[in-house]
């Protein structure tokens, strides 16, 4: 496809999403190239999509990504003394951490070899120096392994994986090697301070990143986390606990915590996937989340 070709479908779809503000249809209105992310409470930023990519499809064509968690992260983030993305994918949360925070490090793990490259492209676009990419897997122990991922409709980026080989179907699969490591073993868990967020987003991987960080959660970080999964619920729950922990329940449209008793496994054809874990006073919780 030449560059005219490229420029008149880009002209037809921008004049799409003009006229539907939020309700493009993605499959039907292509584009390829940059754009501005302006929906988040932190300063605009830029990312790009060769009409590849979700967040693409979530951020410029519905201007709806994870309201709730990301008004959450945004505040959170204005406080932090150390950021971890953990299963950053092409970036989102990292993005709005360094676009907020230039003075402190933001550590993003990502080992899908495409979302970590499309990470790359977004750090440098937009000269987030305070961005730490890694492409380690983040896990309970040093050593290597396979780690798959679903092949989508189209060539889009992939924005699950998981660890190991598929079980079922694994021509439906990419898959490559990639390094494990815990977090207590990195310089992003030396540097979290004592006012930590952490995002943890790793399709059924999470109990195995919390036993590889007993270490940074002794300093009691704010998290907010995806999990399916009730055995990692109920793991997790056991670690955070005796530390302090409170758990909620994030409402992403009504943009809302609400308290529950432990993290819960949430369902995979609902709407609302994250959770947050914080040793902050109630109190303290809902203040951050007033308007």
């Amino acid at each position: 496809m030449n560059i005219a070709r490229i420029e008149a479908i880009n002209a037809a779809t921008l004049e799409a999403l003009q006229r539907n503000p939020g309700k493009a249809d993605y499959w039907a209105n292509p584009y390829f190239g940059y754009y501005v992310v302006d929906i988040f409470e932190c300063p605009s930023f830029v990312m790009f999509t060769n009409h590849d990519c979700m967040r693409a499809k979530d951020i410029l064509y519905h201007r709806y990504f994870e309201p709730g968690s990301m008004k959450l992260w945004c505040r959170l983030a204005k406080l932090a003394t150390g950021i971890i993305d953990i299963g950053a994918q092409v970036g989102v949360y990292s993005l709005a951490a360094a676009a907020l925070r230039a003075d402190i490090p933001i550590y993003a793990f990502e080992p899908n070899p495409f979302a970590f490259a499309r990470l790359r492209v977004h750090i440098q676009v937009n000269q987030f120096g305070s961005i730490v990419e890694d492409h380690s897997a983040i896990a309970h122990q040093e050593g290597h392994t396979q780690f798959s991922w679903l092949k989508k409709p189209g060539q889009q980026i992939s924005s699950g994986g998981h660890l190991g080989a598929p079980t079922q179907n694994p021509d439906a699969y990419e898959q490559t090697i990639v390094t494990l490591t815990p977090l207590d073993k990195t310089s992003a868990a030396t540097n979290i301070g004592p006012q930590g967020l952490i995002k943890i987003d790793v399709e059924g991987a999470e109990g195995l990143v919390f036993r590889g960080m007993p270490k940074a959660l002794a300093r009691q970080p704010d998290i907010i986390l995806e999990s399916f999964d009730s055995k990692n619920c109920d793991a997790i729950n056991a670690m955070t606990r005796p530390l302090g922990y409170r758990a909620y329940h994030i409402r992403e449209k009504a943009k809302e915590l609400v308290p529950q008793d432990g993290l819960i496994p949430q369902n995979t054809k609902g709407e609302d996937f994250n959770q947050f874990l914080t040793v902050r006073p109630h109190e303290e919780v809902a203040a951050l989340m007033a308007a």
